[in-house]
């Protein structure tokens, strides 16, 4: 009968055991580094893409800020007539044609639409939380900043706005309205101005037109601020991350 023997196993000392796991848990571990600085790169670079975004965001705006502030002090400079308009007409000099520049530049608006899909991609996609402190908040307080306008456009103003044209059109002949703002875009206002001629409703236009004046006024100082703040974040992201 035979005998099978089994070969000898040479068994393992208790070092090599200690070396093996070391060596698995070396593996795991660098592994985990080597996973951990790839998605700090890739976050890094998702960041700095927000940031050359926004920053592209805020040129237009600068733009449109350029472009209202213009609008907004030509506004203005047309509304200073209102005192002499005001003696002429409460003098009876039977004049009322310097109504009407101050009817047409008082009678519409250009509402700023700001370019925000960076900033909305910032926070609905978590976004903020690959930037840095410092960019986070100068881009928070810019966004605060847009959102104080927009609430001042949409209530203040637009509530100013509102009052003047609502006395205006009871003020308005129908025909000058029609010669003012015609289809084809020439005006030649010929017929008689005004519909009514009540002293009372004039008084109160003038005086809606006084804090109208205010009002733009208001409107472009926070333009201007806007501009100088979106001017700066440009200049800080430019430098920072060297964008050009």
């Amino acid at each position: 009968m035979e005998v099978h023997h089994h070969p000898d196993v040479e068994k393992k000392g208790f070092k090599e055991y200690i070396l093996e796991g070391l060596m698995i848990f070396l593996a795991v571990t660098m592994g985990f580094f080597a996973e951990t600085i790839r998605e700090g790169i890739s976050d890094k670079s998702k960041g700095h893409e927000y940031i050359r975004s926004f920053v592209q965001d805020l040129k237009h705006d600068t733009a449109s800020f350029s472009y209202l502030i213009r609008f907004d002090e030509k506004k203005v400079a047309v509304l200073n007539s209102m005192p002499p308009c005001f003696d002429t007409i409460e003098n009876g000099h039977g004049s009322f044609g310097c109504l009407v520049p101050l009817i047409k530049i008082a009678s519409f608006n250009h509402n700023l639409s700001f370019t925000d899909g960076t900033i909305q991609q910032l926070k609905n996609a978590g976004g903020f939380r690959l930037l840095n402190n410092a960019d986070k908040d100068s881009i928070v307080a810019y966004d605060h900043a847009v959102r104080a306008y927009e609430n001042f456009e949409s209530t203040l103003f637009q509530e100013r706005q509102d009052i003047v044209r609502s006395i205006y059109v009871k003020l308005l002949n129908y025909k000058s309205q029609a010669a003012m703002f015609p289809d084809s875009g020439k005006s030649e206002v010929k017929t008689p101005i005004l519909f009514s001629t009540d002293k009372a409703l004039l008084n109160e236009f003038f005086n809606d037109l006084f804090i109208y004046r205010r009002v733009n006024k208001s409107q472009a100082t926070m333009l201007k601020r806007l501009k100088n703040q979106a001017t700066a974040l440009i200049k800080y992201f430019d430098k920072k991350y060297d964008l050009e």
